[in-house]
């Protein structure tokens, strides 16, 4: 039986890319430059994935692109949502 791309496949997902993004950020410990590259495409492969299946204000989609932003623009967000990434 196949499965379909509910949200609880969606929130995987996005535990996935939160824990390819917290090994991106740490991964100045590494020494591999190319680890580092894989690790950057994995991140943009979960996010726009994500970002197609569960498009919408709230959704999975933007929570992924939030969760990207800080790596991609070295910006932090300091917003008062708690929900937030």
């Amino acid at each position: 039986m196949e499965k379909d791309s509910g949200p609880e496949n969606g929130e995987e997902l996005l535990n996935i890319l939160i824990g390819a993004l917290e090994k991106l950020q740490k991964s100045d410990r590494l020494d591999s430059p190319g680890y580092r590259s894989y690790l950057h495409g994995q991140v943009y492969g979960l996010a726009t994935a994500l970002r197609i299946l569960y498009p919408g204000h709230g959704n999975l989609g933007e929570r992924a692109a939030l969760a990207v932003r800080p790596v991609i623009t070295e910006h932090v967000c300091h917003c008062e949502e708690k929900d937030t990434i």
